[in-house]
This record gives structure tokens, C-alpha cells and sequence, in this order.
């Protein structure tokens, strides 16, 4: 009889595990969805009670898997506990739903596989780029295109601007990147290589351009090792010092440019090349840094950009650098909570020797150096991947390989 009630018990738990994980799946594909089409020219009024009704649903599908579905440790609740404490904080104070957008989607991926959540993403963000194309492109939504001095016109395809644009294209190749891993065959990076001059050659977005070419050539690299290694019947082992160097790359690419940054002077010649070269991001950053100061918990800053219009504003200020803006509007304690989860994630990958995921984690690590797509759910999905099962097979050995970084 005992057996009988514990089969019960497995078949009402595998059910619930699988309902709501889609149920989590869905809401997330939504999310994604709706946070994309801000980013768009598209005019679209939501229902008054959408964007809340959408967290009452996630909220509801967590506290189903908390109850039925996932188990938890003592070291796990009061990481879950520590996180939500502070991201709530943060959201109650700046109002900023992004934070709380952010922290549901990052409990309620425990326990789903990461790669089924990088498919959602995956889907959701190209049809919605290609039709979000096709509509600027037919004249059914604004196709804004930008003349700056010195540079070829910049086509921004529907979104509100060209950077945007190719920053969702290289966001889009990563999780393609993720998805494919070692099945990835040379005909498809030499499409990515193709995607990347396609944005320079249209959007002249040159950091991003850069970024998908790197991205590209890392991917050849690891594709050659891998088949190199299995001609030997081996398997590519990458050195332990480079792994821990890409597992802290976050903290690396912050701390150097808050440093830089916070050093910036135009008198200092290194540091006024490299601001020249990353089209003045230090002297909004140090603005930003001299008018608001940090905080442990971030203030409303007012940012002006070009986006959403071809017109040239004549306050321009805007904070591009991803670990400044998050250490300025969200706060010291954010910027460290969001370092951490990174460092965890990638010392996650380098324990299942995730070579791919190492190298995808760094790449953006180091594209937010420049761009403020970091906690942006319609661009970054990787942060996702804090409590997901990421590693191969998604059981028991994934679970342990968690729990070994948490």
C-alpha cells in the first residue's frame, strides 16, 4: 500500500512539475514578448491591469512549485530569501518593474531546464524581430533611420534605435550560440559571421558588430578544439586559470570600468583615448557618478537618449555602461547582488564544463561594458540561469552540480 500511495505521490508531483513548468514557460514567453515590444515603434496601449495581472500569474506558479515540485535546502531558501528581500526593496523604492520582472523570473526558473527557457526566448525574440521588420520595412510602424556626421545611415528596423536593433540580434545569436553548443557545424557560424556584417553594413552599430564577430570566432575555436579533441578521443579540457578568469569576467568588466570611470579626466591621455574609442561613455558615466552619487539602493535619474526619434535632443545624457547605470539608478547592493549571480552562474559552467556558456557569459559580459542591456529581460536572458538546471540530462547530477556553486 505504501508503494502504491508513493507512485501516486511521484505521478501527482511529475504532473505538477510539468504543468507548471510550462505554465512558467508560457507567462515567461509573454513577458518576453511584452518587454520586446517596448523596445519597438510599435504604439501599443496595454490594459490597464495587464503588466500586474502577468506578476499575480508568476507569483501564483512559483508558490505551486515551492509547494509541490521543488525542495529546497536550508543554504537555498536563504539565498532565495536574500535575494527577493533586496530586489524588493530596490523595486518597492525606484518603482523600476524591470527589478521585479527580473527576480520572479529568476525564482521561477528553478528547477526548468535552461535550455527549454533559451527556446522560449529564442522564438519569441526572432519572430517579433521579423515581424517587427517586415512592419518597418512595409510601412505598418516607423522604420526610423538615423544621418549622423561621419557615418552611413543608420537603419534602425523598427526598433526605437540602430544599437537596440543589433543589440536584440546579438542577444539572439548568443542563445543560438547556447542552444547549438558542440552540434554547431561551420556553415552556421559563417551565418553569424554573415548577421554580424550585415548590422555594421546597415545599423554602423560597431560595438555590437564587434561582439557578434567575436562572438563567431569563439564559437569556430571551440568548434575546432572539440573536433580536434574527439579525433584523439579525448574531450577539450580549457585551462583552469582562463575558465576562472571568464567565470569572474562580470566583476572584471565592472570594477574596470567604475574605476575608469570614476579616474576619468580629460587631461588623462590613456583615459581620454579610451573614451574616445567607446564614443564618450566615461563622460556620462562620470556626469552620472558627479550629479547622483551611488547609493545602496538607487535614485530616479533622468536619462534623454535618441531613441525613438530621428531628432537630435539637445540635453542629451544617458548612461550606457550597464554596471554604472545599475550601480547609479538601482543601487550598490543590486550591482553586487547581479555580480554575484553571475560569478555563480559561470562557476556553475565551468564545473560542468559548459565551455560555450563560459565564453557566452563573458561575451555579454563584456558587451555591457558598453551597452545598458544587462537586467533587461527582452535582450539578457542568461541570468535566468541562476536556479535553472543547466547542465546535461537536467537530473540528479544537475541538481548536485547547483547546489555545489549556491
Amino acid at each position: 500500500m505504501k508503494k502504491v500511495n508513493n507512485i501516486r505521490k511521484t505521478i501527482t508531483k511529475e504532473k505538477m512539475n510539468l504543468i507548471s513548468e510550462n505554465l512558467y514557460l508560457a507567462v515567461l514567453a509573454v513577458f518576453v514578448g511584452c518587454a520586446f515590444l517596448q523596445t519597438t515603434t510599435f504604439v501599443i496601449e496595454w490594459p490597464e491591469y495587464f503588466l500586474s495581472d502577468l506578476h499575480v500569474l508568476i507569483i501564483v506558479i512559483i508558490f505551486i512549485r515551492i509547494a509541490f515540485v521543488n525542495d529546497y535546502d536550508l543554504k537555498e531558501v536563504f539565498i532565495l530569501a536574500g535575494i527577493a528581500i533586496l530586489f524588493l526593496m530596490v523595486w518597492y523604492r525606484t518603482g523600476k518593474d524591470v527589478i521585479l520582472d527580473t527576480l520572479l523570473l529568476i525564482i521561477g526558473s528553478r528547477g526548468i531546464s535552461f535550455q527549454k527557457i533559451i527556446k522560449v526566448y529564442e522564438i519569441t525574440v526572432i519572430v517579433l524581430l521579423l515581424v517587427t521588420i517586415a512592419a518597418s520595412l512595409t510601412g505598418f510602424t516607423e522604420n526610423l533611420v538615423y544621418y549622423q556626421e561621419g557615418r552611413r545611415p543608420r537603419v534602425s528596423f523598427g526598433i526605437v534605435y540602430p544599437t537596440d536593433f543589433s543589440a536584440h540580434v546579438f542577444y539572439v545569436i548568443l542563445g543560438y550560440g547556447y542552444l547549438r553548443k558542440d552540434k554547431i557545424k561551420y556553415m552556421e557560424i559563417a551565418g553569424i559571421l554573415l548577421v554580424g556584417a550585415a548590422v555594421y553594413l546597415f545599423c554602423d552599430a560597431r560595438v555590437n558588430t564587434v561582439c557578434i564577430l567575436f562572438a563567431g570566432a569563439v564559437l569556430s575555436y571551440l568548434t575546432f578544439k572539440n573536433r580536434s579533441a574527439e579525433k584523439k578521443n579525448s574531450r577539450y579540457i580549457m585551462k583552469g586559470y582562463w575558465s576562472g578568469i571568464l567565470a569572474m569576467s562580470a566583476v572584471l568588466c565592472a570594477g574596470f570600468m567604475i574605476v575608469s570611470t570614476i579616474l576619468y579626466s580629460s587631461e588623462n591621455r590613456i583615459l581620454a583615448l579610451l573614451n574616445r574609442v567607446i564614443n564618450s561613455r566615461l563622460t556620462f558615466g562620470k556626469k552620472g557618478i558627479d550629479l547622483f552619487g551611488f547609493s545602496l539602493f538607487g535614485k530616479y535619474i533622468p536619462m534623454i537618449g535618441n531613441g525613438g526619434t530621428t531628432k537630435e535632443s539637445a540635453n542629451y545624457f544617458f548612461l550606457d555602461c550597464s554596471y554604472i547605470t545599475i550601480a547609479l539608478e538601482y543601487g550598490l547592493l543590486i550591482l553586487g547582488a547581479v555580480l554575484i549571480m553571475y560569478c555563480m552562474i559561470g562557476f556553475r559552467a565551468r564545473l560542468e564544463r559548459d565551455w560555450v556558456f563560459l565564453w557566452i557569459l563573458s561575451i555579454a559580459a563584456v558587451q555591457c561594458m558598453i551597452e545598458h542591456h544587462m537586467i533587461d529581460i527582452s535582450y539578457n536572458p542568461f541570468l535566468w540561469a541562476l536556479f535553472a538546471n543547466t547542465a546535461v540530462g537536467h537530473g540528479n547530477s544537475s541538481h548536485r552540480l547547483r547546489k555545489d556553486i549556491i
